[in-house]
């Protein structure tokens, strides 16, 4: 019997979804910000063998007028700082995506199937009034985020940023079911940005907002304390990833 299906990438097989590794992202505009929440809603959102590095929260809300594949998106990643090793022992650090809102289906279809990260739609828009950038997410016509700062007020590096937690490492837990509803995929998987290139960076005060609702629940990560924003524009590339914890394969091997 023929295996060669095993070779689609995605379907439908004349007609893919989504494009293969490297997809690339050109002339971004994110505003990234941070605030501080609570260790116990932290606690809420992740679990063994995750564990939290910090309190803070980092809203990242893009513009990306040219990714490959996809055209012009919108996103929304809400993160907070993990760590999680290995069988073998090795460390892995970065940003656990708690939420993610994007106005492509493509982007959501490849986000889940591939990397696992929890992409639902929704909308962002950002937008310069005078002195200050806001950024507001939609899901559907309701406001579940604003976000208010300083326009380019002071120059500021990815270093500052980064410093928060090291969230260009994003770390998701990727779930899909079997179609009888058995465990399909159940894993911690990991992947970096590639060829990322900053093109300018500002950081400055801000206020970020959150709404209750019950698909796209923000509000659940509270904020307790403003800390900064930073916006900053770039180019990079999507790559594949490593899988850290393979929990179907852990199981069946005890």
């Amino acid at each position: 019997m023929s295996l060669g299906n095993l070779d689609i990438w995605s379907t439908p097989k004349l007609a893919p979804l989504y494009p293969k590794f490297p997809i690339q992202y050109r002339n971004v505009q994110i505003l990234t910000s941070v605030y501080e929440t609570s260790p116990e809603a932290i606690a809420d959102h992740i679990g063994s063998p995750l564990t939290s590095i910090n309190n803070y929260v980092m809203i990242h809300n893009y513009f990306m007028p040219d990714v490959e594949g996809m055209g012009v998106v919108e996103e929304t990643n809400m993160m907070v700082g993990v760590s999680v090793k290995n069988l073998q022992g090795e460390e892995f650090r970065g940003g656990f995506s708690t939420n993610l809102l994007i106005s492509s289906e493509v982007g959501l279809a490849q986000g889940r199937e591939i990397h696992g990260q929890p992409k639902k739609l929704g909308s962002t828009k950002l937008e310069v009034n005078s002195d200050s950038i806001v950024g507001k997410v939609f899901r559907g016509e309701s406001l579940v985020a604003q976000i208010n700062s300083s326009y380019k007020s002071e120059e500021s590096s990815i270093e500052q940023l980064i410093a928060y937690f090291p969230f260009a490492q994003n770390i998701n837990h990727k779930v899909i079911r079997n179609i009888d509803g058995g465990q399909g995929i159940n894993q911690i998987t990991a992947r970096t940005l590639s060829d990322v290139h900053v093109k300018g960076i500002w950081s400055g005060d801000c206020t970020v907002e959150l709404y209750p609702n019950t698909e796209a629940p923000f509000h659940l990560l509270p904020v307790v304390r403003n800390i900064r924003s930073f916006y900053w524009e770039a180019d990079f590339a999507l790559v594949p990833g490593v899988i850290v914890r393979d929990f179907i394969k852990e199981q069946s091997n005890d």
